[in-house]
């Protein structure tokens, strides 16, 4: 797994985000690269390593018919990176991407016609009209992407109103501070959290948290069952 620290670091650069871009499109070689963004190879080979220990680039060496093979550079398949940030949210998603065969979603089934498909086509000999069905699914996965989407933006703005609805709650009820960001991390993570846990999250130690989780106990607002804080 990535780390978020390296990642932001090297998408700081924008020549690197030009290297991502262009690679997105295809797999190339340092030369290639070099030429396009009219750059030296040893600039090139720098922002490549940089990218690579981010755990964002992958790369092989590869026959390249003439010559010796050459060491093509690649979007790691295996990791996938989304960036939050909205005025209630502020997050950074790393996911690790299995390499096995895609399976059909059975709770989308329109996605899953396209997935079928391209399984099938993917066994069929290469040829002209290969690349136009591809062509299709490609326009079919871009409706459904597009829906995908729309769903997330609502979800998230969902999400956002009910952090302020939550906020100015616990800025009624509770007049400290410290007590109503316990309360609102509480309520945005499932009402549900250890001791430990909760004080990462605020930057709290430990001592301090158990003296407002008791008064906050006391008020009936939450429950301590031994190390777990329970919203009521």
């Amino acid at each position: 797994m990535s780390d978020t620290n390296k990642i932001f670091l090297a998408l700081k650069s924008e020549t690197r985000r030009k290297i991502l871009s262009m690679l997105a499109s295809e797999p190339m070689y340092l030369t290639q690269l070099a030429y396009n963004l009219e750059l030296g190879q040893q600039a090139i080979f720098r922002h490549l390593q940089l990218l690579e220990e981010s755990g964002l680039l992958e790369s092989d060496f590869k026959d390249a018919g003439q010559g010796a093979p050459r060491r093509y550079y690649q979007i790691a398949r295996a990791v996938r990176v989304e960036v939050q940030i909205s005025p209630e949210m502020f997050d950074v998603g790393l996911f690790d991407v299995p390499r096995i065969e895609i399976q059909t979603p059975k709770e989308f089934p329109e996605l899953g016609k396209i997935v079928s498909e391209c399984n099938k086509l993917s066994k069929s000999p290469n040829s002209k009209e290969k690349i136009s069905l591809y062509s299709d699914l490609l326009k079919k996965i871009g409706k459904e992407l597009n829906k995908v989407n729309i769903a997330k933006s609502i979800a998230e703005a969902t999400y956002s109103n009910i952090r302020r609805k939550i906020r100015t709650i616990s800025y009624e009820l509770l007049p400290q501070r410290i007590d109503q960001r316990i309360i609102q991390s509480l309520t945005s993570r499932g009402g549900d959290l250890t001791i430990n846990d909760l004080a990462l999250v605020l930057n709290l130690s430990e001592n301090t948290l158990k003296e407002r989780i008791l008064v906050l106990e006391r008020s009936g607002l939450i429950q301590l069952e031994k190390d777990q804080i329970i919203l009521v």
